[in-house]
């Protein structure tokens, strides 16, 4: 398993965090950059920050759940490599029914690297075929806990976030992930409205 991070925080303004994220070296698989819910103007911090990162390192792209057009979404993505030699691709407020299914294969033909859904759940297993990385949980401590069947086998690796963990919980959290098929997961105390505003206290080399 490797932590797969929701790096929602200023690479400069929480500096000490990103320096974390660095050291923990093979250990991190993913980080998820999001400028301003999206690629934002070009913030020169992301280019630098990015560019010795372990792991692969995808930008934040909203799908709107399908509604979004896909011209849209698809700027973005060219605005990431653009502003900040970003490849990969985190489509986040994905659909999880086979009914849109034709709309994020479109997507997945258009993008020119690694893509990674998030439905936030167990989807229709037509999108396990359509990314790398698909996030089949996205929620709170006690709905992970309460999880009692693994994820359903594709070609996409899974990646489980956790957010709400009470101390002390956050290793064996990660490894019931492991245990329910997740090759992807995070961990952290933070709830919402936004967990994923600062790399969580126990995240170290």
């Amino acid at each position: 398993m490797s932590l797969a991070v929701p790096a929602y925080f200023h690479p400069r303004r929480e500096a000490a965090d990103w320096e974390r994220l660095r050291a923990l070296g093979d250990r991190l698989g993913v980080v998820v950059v999001n400028p301003d819910s999206g690629p934002g103007s070009g913030d020169a911090a992301y280019r630098s920050a990015v560019r010795d990162l372990p792991g692969l390192v995808a930008g934040y792209v909203d799908t709107d759940y399908a509604r979004r057009p896909l011209s849209e979404v698809l700027a973005d993505v060219a605005a990431y490599r653009r502003l900040h030699g970003v490849e990969a691709v985190f489509a986040d407020q994905v659909t999880s029914s086979a009914e849109h299914l034709g709309h994020y294969a479109r997507l997945a033909a258009a993008v020119d690297g690694p893509l990674i859904l998030n439905p936030g759940v167990r989807p229709d297993p037509g999108y396990l075929r359509l990314a790398s990385v698909v996030v089949t949980f996205e929620g709170p401590w006690s709905a992970h806990a309460a999880l009692d069947t693994p994820d359903p086998p594709g070609p996409a690796a899974t990646w489980h976030l956790v957010h709400g963990v009470p101390d002390g919980e956050e290793e064996r959290t990660l490894h019931r992930a492991t245990a329910l098929g997740a090759t992807h997961a995070y961990a952290t105390a933070a709830a919402l409205p936004n967990p994923w505003g600062a790399l969580a206290t126990w995240v170290g080399p």
